[in-house]
C-alpha cells in the first residue's frame, strides 16, 4: 500500500506506509540520541524533536533527489519510469523495462551515487558556513547530519553488491566485456548475495555475542533486502530473456470469455460463479466496449442487481490497456507492471478483439521455455547402452515452444523429424549457450492439437560416431 504524493518530472511519486516507521525511527535516533550527545545541556524536548524532524526530512529529500537522478537519465534515454516510491529502506525507481545497453546502465547506476556525493558536498559547505556565522543548533545540527549521511549513502551504494548501484555498475562492466546480459546478471547477483550473507552473519554476531540488538537487526534486515533484491532482479532478467523473441500472438488466449453490455448484474454474478473468472471482456459483436470485474460488481448494491446493466458498471474501452497481436510479449508484461493490472486485451489490425493476455499466460510461457531450456542441457548425455536421450515437455494447444540439439558444434545441419498431425515447425536458428560456451540449433514449434507427439533431432548425416547425439522429445499437448 502506498500514498500518491504527486508527480515530479512526469514521474509519479509514492510514499509507502513503511516509510512512516523509518521516519519515526530517524526522528527518535537523531533527535533524542545523536543530537543531545553532540550538543549536551543545550537542548530541550521541543528542540530535540524539531532537530529529529528536520534531519529526517533532509535525509528523505536527498534520497528522493538520488532516485530522481536515476530516473531522469533513464527518461532522457527513452526508458519509461513507472514510479518512485519512498519506503522503509529509502527509495526505489521502478522501471517498466531494463536498460538495453551496458553503457546506459552504467550512466543510470552512477547517476545516483554521484548525486548523493554532490548533495553531501553542498550540505557540507553550508554546514561550514553556518558554523563560521555562528548559526543556531537548528541550522548547524541537521546540516551536519545530512552532510554525513549523504556521503555514507553514496559510499554504501557504490559497494559492488547487486542490486545496489555499485552492483549495477559491476554488471554493466561485465556485460560490456562479455556481451551477455543474463550471464552478467547471474555473476552480479551471486556477488550481491554473498555480500548480503556476510552482512546478515555480521548482524547475528553483533546481536548474539555483543548484545547489540539495534545494529544487529539492521544489518540482518539490510542483508535480507540485498539478497532478495539480487534474486528478484535475476528472476526478472530471466523472464525478459524468455519473452524476448515472442510476440503477443504467440502467448495470448484466443478464446475470450465475454459478456454483453446489456447483461444484468444478477446474471453477471452467476457468470462469475460458473466461469470462475474475476473479470470479463464486454463486447458487442467482435468489438471490445469495456471490461467488468468482480470488483465492479461488489461496488453495486445488491438491491440494484436485477436492473443494473453491465454497461453501467464496466470500465469503458477508452480506459482499458490494450496491445496488438504483433507487439512484443515483453510489452504486454511491462504494461501489466506499469498499470498494476492482471490482464491486457489484444486487438487485431482492424482494432477488433482477438484475444487476451493474462499473467497466467505469461507464467505458463515462461515455465514452458525454461523447461525446454533445461532440456537443451539435458539432451546431451546418451541413454543406456548408447540410446538417444529423451526429454518430456508439456505445453498448451496453440502455444509456441522450443527444443534444441545437444550442446556442441551446431554449425553443421541438423534436421527435425516430428509428428505433423499435432505439431508445426515455425522456425530454426543457431543459439549460443553461454554456460557451456558452445552452440546448438534451436527449433521453434507450435502445438496444433491435443495429444502426445514426438520430435527427434539428429545430424543431417547420421554416422556411428554421432548416433548418441540424437535427441528425442516427447511432447504432451493439453
Amino acid at each position: 500500500m502506498a500514498i500518491k504524493l504527486g508527480e515530479i518530472y512526469g514521474i509519479p511519486l509514492f510514499l509507502d506506509y513503511t516509510w512512516f516507521i523509518i521516519f519515526a525511527l530517524i526522528v527518535w535516533t537523531v533527535g533524542f540520541l545523536v543530537m543531545p550527545a553532540e550538543y549536551p545541556h543545550q537542548l530541550n524536548f521541543a528542540l530535540e524533536l524539531t532537530l529529529g524532524i528536520l534531519s529526517a526530512l533532509l535525509l528523505f529529500g536527498s534520497v528522493l533527489v538520488h532516485e530522481l537522478a536515476h530516473s531522469v537519465v533513464a527518461k532522457r534515454n527513452g526508458l519509461q519510469i513507472g514510479r518512485i516510491t519512498l519506503y522503509l529502506f529509502g527509495g526505489v525507481s521502478e522501471m517498466t523495462e531494463e536498460p538495453p545497453t551496458p553503457d546506459l546502465e552504467l550512466k543510470m547506476a552512477a547517476a545516483g551515487p554521484i548525486t548523493s556525493i554532490v548533495i553531501g558536498i553542498i550540505l557540507g559547505g553550508l554546514w561550514i558556513l553556518s558554523k563560521d556565522s555562528s548559526a543556531g543548533v537548528l541550522v548547524v545540527g541537521p546540516l551536519y547530519y545530512s552532510f554525513l549521511i549523504n556521503i555514507i549513502v553514496a559510499a554504501f551504494n557504490l559497494i559492488p553488491a547487486f542490486p545496489l548501484d555499485g552492483g549495477r555498475v559491476l554488471r554493466s562492466l561485465i556485460w560490456r566485456s562479455n556481451g551477455d546480459v543474463l550471464r552478467s546478471t547471474k555473476t552480479a547477483s551471486t556477488i550481491g548475495r554473498i555480500f548480503a550473507y556476510l552482512l546478515m552473519f555480521a548482524g547475528i554476531v553483533l546481536f548474539v555475542l555483543y548484545g547489540d540488538i539495534f545494529d544487529g537487526i539492521w544489518l540482518v534486515l539490510i542483508g535480507w533486502f540485498i539478497s532478495s533484491g539480487a534474486t528478484n532482479e535475476l528472476r526478472q532478467q530471466i523472464v525478459q530473456e524468455d519473452l524476448g523473441p515472442l510476440k503477443v500472438r504467440d502467448i495470448m488466449t484466443r478464446q475470450v470469455d465475454s459478456v454483453s453490455p446489456e447483461m444484468t448484474a444478477n446474471e453477471l454474478s452467476i457468470h462469475f460463479m460458473e466461469r470462475k473468472h474475476n473479470g470479463f471482456a464486454v463486447t458487442e459483436g467482435n468489438n471490445l466496449v469495456g471490461c467488468v470485474t468482480m470488483h465492479d460488481l461488489r461496488h453495486a448494491t445488491k438491491e440494484s442487481w436485477n436492473t443494473l446493466r453491465v454497461r453501467d458498471m464496466m470500465v469503458p474501452r477508452e480506459k482499458l490497456v490494450t496491445v496488438e497481436e504483433g507487439d512484443s510479449a515483453k510489452k504486454a508484461l511491462q504494461l501489466m507492471s506499469q498499470h498494476q493490472i492482471g490482464r491486457v486485451f489484444v486487438l487485431d489490425s482492424t482494432a477488433r478483439l482477438s484475444g487476451i493476455v493474462t499473467r497466467t499466460d505469461i507464467m505458463k510461457t515462461i515455465e514452458t521455455r525454461e523447461s525446454t531450456r533445461a532440456s537443451t542441457f539435458g539432451a546431451g548425455p546418451p541413454g543406456k547402452k548408447g540410446e538417444p536421450s529423451t526429454s518430456t515437455i508439456t505445453v498448451d494447444t496453440g502455444m509456441l515452444f522450443e527444443v534444441s540439439s545437444p550442446p556442441g558444434d551446431a554449425s553443421g545441419d541438423w534436421v527435425a523429424n516430428y509428428d505433423h498431425n499435432g505439431l508445426s515447425l515455425v522456425s530454426t536458428r543457431l543459439i549460443q549457450l553461454a554456460d557451456l560456451n558452445q552452440t546448438a540449433k534451436q527449433f521453434t514449434f507450435q502445438a496444433l492439437s491435443r495429444g502426445r507427439f514426438s520430435i527427434t533431432l539428429s545430424p543431417a548425416v547420421l554416422s556411428k560416431g554421432n548416433a548418441m547425439r540424437v535427441a528425442t522429445y516427447s511432447v504432451f499437448v493439453t
